[in-house]
């Protein structure tokens, strides 16, 4: 879609995040069999509007931070921790989906505080070279994001395993030995994965 100016400097306004983790193994590529943790930032769409004319619906915009490995057995232990806590073995992949297509991260920045129940205040920054619907490219842009989230549980994808577990039992069996399955509820079967839900009634310690 050439020929289509946006605004100078877009605005990034933070409106929702979640944050989630899988259990996830991939042996053939030295990936061992553990959680990756995973949060996503929807963000107000970003106009293409230039400045000063009427305003259009706007285009989706959201942050994706995936393959985050911390070094805990329950999600309320997620309070206080940041992308910096991250243990390996994989890197951090980050980007955002800007315009219609995902675009690296220079720099990215999270920290998480558990505030209630299943809810976490994420805050942060990026840095990023982002190219906007001409294909001109806006030099280090960066922002500040300020926003509450919620964990919205794990996931348990038969595939992503072997042995793949073929019931709720080994779906179990297999989560918990790396996760303290007390904070959270019995999985259901949703879209094919076993998902395990935060027990609500759970407080902050």
């Amino acid at each position: 879609m050439k020929g289509v100016a946006m605004p100078a400097v877009p605005t990034f306004e933070a409106e929702t995040a979640e944050i989630s983790g899988h259990l996830f193994e991939n042996p053939s590529v030295g990936v061992p069999r553990g959680i990756y943790w995973s949060c996503t930032i929807g963000f107000a769409p970003i106009s293409a509007s230039p400045e000063g004319e009427e305003r259009d619906e706007g285009w989706p915009c959201t942050l994706l931070c995936d393959w985050i490995t911390w070094p805990v057995r329950s999600w309320q232990e997620i309070h206080g921790l940041s992308l910096e806590s991250c243990v390996g073995p994989l890197a951090v992949e980050a980007s955002l989906y800007f315009f219609g297509q995902h675009q690296s991260l220079s720099r990215l920045e999270l920290s998480f505080q558990r505030s209630q129940a299943d809810r976490f205040r994420v805050r942060g920054s990026f840095l990023a070279d982002l190219e906007d619907l001409d294909g001109k490219t806006l030099r280090a842009v960066t922002s500040a994001l300020d926003i509450e989230g919620r964990f919205v549980g794990l996931s348990v994808l038969p595939d992503n395993l072997f042995p793949k577990p073929k019931s709720e039992a080994e779906a179990i069996e297999a989560l918990g030995q790396f996760a303290d399955l007390q904070s959270y509820e019995r999985p259901q079967w949703e879209d094919l994965v076993w998902m395990f839900r935060p027990r609500r009634s759970d407080s902050v310690g």
